[in-house]
């Protein structure tokens, strides 16, 4: 890194560029309002004035407030809006001038137009007044106090209004007409006409020849007197006996106090009067500590516009300079929420009252240019030119140059023609000065800044670099003369002097070799862009709301400084910056950087003493201490934060390796030493996995890293080859080492509740500002030795190693370990790691990408994908999309199979060089391969087959899969076929049987026709497996349900027996079929034969109906032997008749027929036989086959009666199917003894 002091070629410094005067004054550029408006100031006020175009516009709307106060009688005011240093005081001075028909105003062309808008104001006698308020004790005191002295210039002979509390007044007249008689009282009250004070001369009373008498005097001094006469008295006593009055401190309110101002300007002959309020609102600044005064202060402004009066005599028209809006403060205040609304409403209402002159920060190039930077000669303009033309216009530089970042609203910027104006001062320089001098006092305006900068670096500075920001600091913050305008900016300025000169410079200087002594503007080059870098931070800490200076990165500090910054590598300073800024960032707290790659620099201005807390725990720095953060730091990098441990205590990395699965087992230790690595630590605790040996970069006293090399070298000469590679960095520098135990304290104190009781000295506001310092140095530290493990471990330059010693020593004789490789230290253990397992593992499939891991879920869709294909006759199936690049991504690098746009091919020839490994290894363990195999022989002939392949338990299960399918195996588990597992369901125990397979298509026919008959899903691709599990299923089930079907056939038979229905009905004849399948046939087929048997099976009636009768048979048999027959034996014998009731009863006993011999699937027989009873009941109530009753017959002669019945004939007890025959005979030999005669029957429940 190089820096820049001036070109190579000479250059025009400064002084040859521009007219810089020889000497400056602390008032250069500062205008006060009252001077400049003097007779003998006017003219040069005006032509060292600059008239914008913005500028003319914030003419035409002044002139259009005092316009509009003259054609509307009424007061108007407005706020003349501008940043410190924006000229508020030149633009009112010349406003003044122009309100007075100054001809030299006049007489300015870019002024002409905007004065002929405004005819009326031309033909106006104005009453122009400037104001200063920062001495004053109220807006009273000051317009009041300040109207009198300038009346008093302006009119001598003019007796001055009464402007303060007259009560008084006249207790005193009483008492001195007591004490001198009233002969020499009113003698001297009568010559007040030829008195005059040792200040003013009041001149007449402006009543020609009158007098005053006592009568007079007691009329005007009553308390019902006429006001004009009133004040003509006082004006009288004022002028001769109390002339102290018209400084008197008890000053009328504001509102009376401006009607008499207005008066008394009618008086003089004026038309109207304006008020030039210079420094109020900077006033109410200064007084916003005194809440109580301010509050009150702060809404008088609002009687400027409005009066109770309704119109004054002449209209004032008011304009207040406002550096910023006085509402913003309002938040900071302790004042209840009454007073705080109170507030609030008053400047809402001012708002709304007030209009806006607004003074942008546009105008101040052309200012500047006008005023400060006039080149010398013709050739000071073209070298300008030159130098300007050969600026980086890269945007990440030009941008920042033209004050365009953090752009709003508020703030957009500038442009190249501005910058042009202002060259060498960046626009981003200049809104810096101009918003840092705003916190300072009124003459450390941008444009002063500027010259003094002008004027001491006129012979050292050239025009080919933009002057720095950083050359600004001194002139912000450390001016003689630079007094902040609050205590929390002294205070802010304070700490960021003494941050410099304590802290930052003697670490500058310190690097760079050079005495303290020498003064900042001396340093060689290189020092002197630190000294600017360091400067603009502490500015951009000063000021943190600055654009150009908010959240500054390391970009924008070479930017703002540019030209200083130099890199050897071209576009390099970004970097550059960044690691110089850490340096000092881990050497004082107070400076923070983010880890981004241009990172965020901020600093904290804090006065506290904070290193008094890492004294007291300075103990806390111990060997075991520093160890432990080391190991901390490096798990960071290796990956192992919050690791598992292997059975060995080493920490367990996983990573994913061409898209597999692999473990990496890390140790961090002291390689030399035995005792605390013994031999067994160089070895994984896994086969496959790689271990990681880190050694510490620091060792006790007395010990090198030779000794470490030294055990490697013994360890290799074990010649046991293990997966393990050792790293071995070289030891920190003694101030590396400080920083770790600096860190090591840093820790300590600040976790958990230490903290309290380390800064228990301190303050409470101390001991938070401590604590965030601390912690930001905690951050730069760590990052600090963060770069410092990059180094020590060979990865970052600056770190040598001895021949025959490289930081990376590998154990195993396959893997020849190359340097570090990476920009960081985790990007070098991946690489590493990596590397490892290439050597380790050659000819392991490439799955892309390599760093997304093909999950076990993945696989899974590839097996059973697999295993359809292989079902089918081509060996191919078609993929949904999703399974696609799943299937691609996996079978072909694998060599199981091969994939094209839609489809998978899973066919012998696709297999071919799996088998034939596989095949071959077999072979090679005497295992014929036509016999059973067993899933620990199958996997352990796939891995022998290519050790170089490295494949995971997971992949070879996938491939085993695969074989079985290929090679249209069953699965079995102990002599039990199962269905075919999945990977990770690959369970010890299980084998792989040589099975015969049924043809497709009956396969197909018998798998869907188990599905309709039982409604279980059937996998119906065609393999062993599903063959075997297939059959073994429907003898399961057959099995199962054999005594329901045996018991539904012998039921059936003996109802259909009882009522005489045919024996091959549907319902018994489909009953007789699935007795015969299942029952007779299938227990006794093998697994092909019992496939053709179903598929083939005839039977009577359809699958559906075969399904439901299979799965009711044990329900529909319940319900038959449930069922008494017998019930329906006195239906059957009424059905031999030929009437309703006969009719009736047999088609009851029809239903019952019909269900009994039709298909459950049709008939369900529950339902049929419950809707018989019920029927059956209801027959034998009478309440079915009765006709209707016939239609009434005419009356026939009465009959003789028949002799009376006894009322109960008969009561007997039926409990059973036995005794139903009873209660029939019983009612046939009543009827046929009684003839003619009606019976009731009642039938009574005696139990349930």
């Amino acid at each position: 890194m190089t820096f820049s002091g001036s070109s190579a070629a000479p250059a025009r410094t400064l002084r040859e560029t521009f007219a810089i005067p020889e000497s400056h004054g602390t008032n250069d550029y500062v205008l006060r309002l009252s001077d400049s408006v003097e007779e003998n100031s006017i003219a040069a006020t005006i032509n060292t004035y600059v008239v914008t175009p913005a500028l003319v516009e914030a003419f035409d709307t002044a002139l259009s407030v005092v316009d509009e106060a003259l054609r509307t009688k009424q007061n108007k005011a407005a706020y003349l809006e501008g940043s410190f240093g924006s000229g508020k005081s030149h633009f009112m001075a010349v406003l003044h001038a122009v309100l007075g028909h100054s001809p030299a105003a006049l007489s300015t062309p870019e002024l002409q137009p905007v004065i002929a808008k405004h005819p009326a104001i031309g033909h106006a006698n104005l009453l122009r007044l400037t104001f200063h308020f920062l001495d004053a004790h109220s807006v009273e005191s000051a317009l009041f106090d300040q109207y009198l002295r300038q009346i008093a210039a302006l009119h001598p002979t003019a007796l001055p209004p009464v402007l303060h509390s007259a009560g008084g007044l006249f207790v005193d007249a009483d008492n001195r007409r007591r004490e001198v008689g009233d002969d020499t009282f009113f003698a001297a009250l009568n010559g007040a006409h030829t008195q005059r004070t040792t200040t003013v001369d009041w001149g007449a009373l402006g009543q020609g020849s009158s007098t005053w008498t006592a009568d007079t005097y007691a009329s005007a001094s009553a308390p019902n007197a006429d006001p004009e006469v009133r004040a003509k008295l006082q004006q009288a006593l004022i002028a001769t006996y109390f002339t102290s009055y018209s400084r008197n401190t008890d000053w009328l309110p504001l509102e009376d106090g401006l009607a008499v101002i207005a008066d008394h300007a009618k008086s003089l002959g004026y038309d109207g009067v304006v008020l030039m309020l210079d420094e109020l609102v900077l006033w109410l600044t200064f007084m916003i500590t005194a809440r109580e005064k301010f509050n009150v202060e702060v809404q008088k402004i609002t009687k400027l516009v409005e009066t109770s009066r309704g119109h004054l005599a002449v209209p004032i028209a008011s304009f207040i300079a406002r550096q910023h809006d006085l509402s913003r403060w309002l938040t900071t205040g302790p004042e209840s929420g009454a007073t705080q609304q109170a507030l609030e409403q008053a400047f809402a209402h001012q708002a709304g009252r007030f209009g806006s002159v607004r003074l942008g920060d546009e105008n101040l190039p052309y200012i500047a240019n006008k005023r400060l930077l006039q080149p010398a000669d013709a050739e000071a303009v073209a070298a300008l030119d030159t130098a300007f033309a050969r600026l980086d216009r890269s945007p990440k530089v030009w941008d920042v140059l033209l004050d365009g970042v953090n752009t709003d609203d508020q703030h957009r910027g500038s442009d190249s023609d501005a910058f042009k104006l202002t060259y060498p001062f960046s626009p981003a320089l200049i809104d810096t000065l101009r918003s840092l001098s705003g916190q300072m006092q009124r003459e450390r305006t941008a444009l002063k800044v500027m010259q003094q900068i002008l004027a001491d670096n006129a012979d050292r500075l050239t025009i080919d670099n933009v002057i720095p920001v950083g050359e600004a600091f001194d002139y912000i913050i450390d001016s003689a003369n630079a007094t902040p305008m609050n205590d929390a900016a002294a205070q802010t300025f304070k700490t960021a002097r003494t941050l410099w000169t304590d802290k930052l410079r003697p670490l500058l200087f310190k690097n760079a070799g050079v005495l303290e002594t020498t003064a900042d503007k001396d340093v060689p080059a290189g020092l002197r862009a630190d000294v600017r870098i360091a400067k603009t931070l502490l500015m951009s800490a000063v000021a943190p709301n600055v654009p150009a200076l908010k959240q500054i990165d390391a970009s924008r500090l070479a930017s703002l400084n540019h030209g200083s910054v130099i890199s050897l590598i071209p576009g390099d300073q970004i970097g550059q910056i960044t690691n110089k800024v850490k340096q000092w960032a881990a050497e004082i707290p107070e400076l923070s950087v983010t880890n981004d790659a241009n990172p965020i620099i901020s600093v904290t201005l804090e006065s506290v003493d904070y290193e008094r807390i890492i004294a007291r725990a300075q103990a806390e720095d111990t060997d075991g201490r520093r160890r432990e953060l080391m190991r901390d730091l490096l798990a960071e990098h290796l990956g192992v934060i919050g690791a598992q441990h292997t059975v060995d205590n080493a920490l367990l990395r996983s990573i994913t390796w061409r898209a597999t699965h692999r473990q990496v087992e890390v140790v961090f230790g002291n390689v030399r030493d035995h005792g605390y690595l013994p031999d067994e630590t160089f070895r994984p605790s896994v086969d496959g996995a790689l271990r990681l040996v880190v050694d510490l970069p620091f060792d006790d006293a007395g010990h090198t890293t030779a000794e470490d090399h030294d055990r490697v070298e013994q360890l290799r000469r074990t010649s046991q080859d293990r997966f393990t590679v050792v790293w071995l960095p070289s030891f920190f520098p003694e101030k590396v080492t400080r920083q770790l135990g600096r860190l090591v304290i840093l820790n300590y104190v600040l976790a958990g509740d230490r903290w309290a009781s380390y800064a228990n000295e301190l303050s409470e506001a101390d001991r938070a500002a401590a604590r965030s310092i601390l912690q930001q140095q905690q951050a730069q530290v760590r990052g600090q030795l963060n770069n410092a493990v990059q180094v020590s471990y060979g990865v970052a330059a600056g770190a040598s190693f001895a021949e025959g010693q490289p930081p990376l020593r590998s154990l195993h004789a396959g893997f020849v370990v190359q340097p570090p490789i990476g920009n960081t230290l985790g990007e070098a253990v991946n690489r590493l790691i990596g590397d490892a397992f290439d050597a380790l593992y050659p000819d392991h499939p490439d799955f892309t990408p390599p760093d997304k891991l093909i999950s076990r879920g993945e696989l899974n869709v590839v097996l059973k994908r697999l295993r359809e294909a292989q079902s089918q006759v081509d060996g191919r199936i078609p993929l949904e999309r999703s399974e696609r690049d799943i299937a691609r991504r996996v079978v072909e690098p694998l060599a199981l199979a091969k994939t094209n746009e839609t489809h998978l091919l899973f066919g012998p020839e696709h297999f071919a060089t799996w088998r034939s490994r596989i095949t071959q290894e077999l072979s090679r363990s005497s295992i014929d391969e036509d016999t059973d195999v067993a899933i620990e022989v199958l996997r352990t002939a796939i891995a022998a087959s290519g050790t170089r392949r490295g494949l995971t338990d997971d992949m070879i299960d996938l491939v085993a899969g695969a074989w079985t399918a290929q090679t249209k195996r069953s699965w079995f588990l102990h002599s039990s076929p199962i269905a075919e597992p999945l990977i990770g369901d690959f369970r010890r125990g299980t084998t792989m049987r040589l099975e015969p397979l049924p043809e497709r298509q009956p396969w197909i026919d018998a798998c869907r026709r188990w599905n309709v008959l039982t409604g279980q899903n059937v996998n119906d691709f065609l393999t062993a497996t599903n063959v075997a599990v297939f059959a073994r299923t429907v003898q399961e089930f057959a099995a199962t349900g054999r005594a329901d079907r045996l018991r539904l056939v012998s039921t059936l038979t003996r109802a259909d027996s009882h009522l005489a229905i045919p024996h091959d009905n549907a319902r018994l004849a489909l009953a007789q079929d699935l007795c015969e399948l299942l029952d007779n046939r299938i227990p006794h087929l093998d697994n092909i034969a019992l496939v053709d048997a179903l598929a083939g099976a005839d039977l009577h009636g359809t699958d559906l109906e075969a399904g439901r009768s299979m799965t009711t048979a044990g329900a529909v048999a319940n319900t038959v032997d449930g069922f008494s027959l017998d019930r329906l034996n006195v239906l059957s014998n009424a059905a031999l008749t030929e009437d309703d009731r006969g009719r009736t009863a047999a088609a009851i006993v029809d239903s019952i027929v019909v269900a009994l011999s039709g298909h459950e699937l049709v008939h369900p027989l529950s339902a049929a036989l419950d809707k018989a009873t019920q029927d059956r009941d209801k027959w034998l109530e009478g309440g079915i086959g009765h006709p209707p009753p016939p239609p009434p017959e005419p009356p026939v002669p009465p009959v003789p009666p028949v002799p009376p019945v006894p009322e109960s004939l008969y009561e007997f007890t039926v409990d059973g199917p036995q005794n139903y025959s009873i209660v029939e005979e019983r009612l046939k030999a009543l009827m046929a003894e009684n003839p003619g005669v009606r019976y009731t029957v009642t039938i009574s429940r005696i139990d349930r």
